[in-house]
């Protein structure tokens, strides 16, 4: 993704304007009607730690981060506007792109999520940073305002991936991996393409296709005949009455052979709405698809 370079023409001015930007405990002498009192932040607990100026610190203390506002760039990319000076490209400490594209949509609706509320940004470094394209982006680590690491739920809730990226990563790559893995026993992936096919060409019976290969497909309990790739799919169940049998509001559950669940925008199911219809997922939402 390309993102203009003028995000970064002013890092360290604004490194330099924002590091203060939480109030310390003891500078309170701001009278109640004062619309620059800052609230004061509990120090942020997280399961591996915050690289803060080449340091592990846990819990991390936010009076010492930058506080602003978040715009999601990408799946370990976002655009922090500072409470004072310029914006800021950041590139998430030790996090990179996952491969998967479903998963890509997966961590930016994340982010989104979190990005609601304000942040605090830590840099690993301040001159520790990276190329995206043909800007230059800060590495390092941000909270939501109530202590929410954007790095880990990202990995907690199967959406990262870990990247060593330099900027004393390997402070927090072993605990990261470790998360990593442990999300990937939750959760087998995404979803990337789904067609219910109420009757089939070759039976008249319902017939899913879905991708990746080798998912196990549920509808209403019942697990349908696992037939291969087919139709530009890697992977086609068949079952035993036409989707019109199943009724309305029908539940799909697709599981990896270890019955890991696969998720569609976040859910471990899918809900068909009428099993007479044809749906299919179009930009990662399900949506009605008549046979042409």
């Amino acid at each position: 993704m390309k993102t203009s370079t003028l995000l970064t023409l002013s890092l360290v001015a604004t490194l330099a304007l924002s590091s203060g930007c939480v109030k310390k405990e003891d500078d309170s002498t701001d009278s109640p009607g004062d619309d620059t009192a800052e609230v004061k932040l509990e120090p942020f607990r997280t399961d591996c730690g915050t690289v803060n100026n080449a340091e592990l610190d846990n819990p991390v203390d936010p009076k010492g981060g930058i506080t602003g506002k978040v715009t999601v760039a990408g799946a370990n990319l976002l655009i922090f506007s500072p409470t004072k000076g310029g914006p800021i490209l950041i590139k998430l400490h030790g996090l990179g792109v996952p491969y998967n594209q479903a998963i890509q949509s997966g961590a930016k609706r994340t982010l989104e999520e979190l990005a609601k509320e304000d942040a605090v940004f830590f840099p690993a470094s301040e001159l520790c940073t990276t190329t995206i394209s043909t800007s230059t982006a800060m590495v390092g680590q941000v909270f939501t305002a109530s202590g929410k690491s954007y790095s880990e739920t990202l990995l907690n809730q199967g959406y990262g991936r870990v990247e060593g990226d330099g900027c004393d990563a390997s402070l927090i790559y072993t605990c990261y991996s470790a998360l990593q893995e442990s999300a990937a026993q939750k959760f087998a992936g995404e979803i990337e393409a789904f067609l219910w096919k109420p009757i089939s060409d070759s039976n008249d019976k319902l017939a899913i296709h879905a991708t990746p290969a080798d998912t196990v497909i549920t509808v209403n309990g019942e697990t349908g005949q696992d037939f291969g790739p087919g139709n530009g799919y890697a992977n086609l169940a068949r079952f035993s009455k036409p989707g019109c049998s199943y009724g309305k509001n029908v539940t799909v559950k697709l599981t990896n052979t270890q019955g890991v669940p696969y998720r569609v925008n976040g859910k471990t199911t899918i809900t068909i709405p009428d099993g007479c219809q044809r749906y299919c997922l179009k930009d990662g939402a399900l949506a009605l698809c008549p046979k042409t």
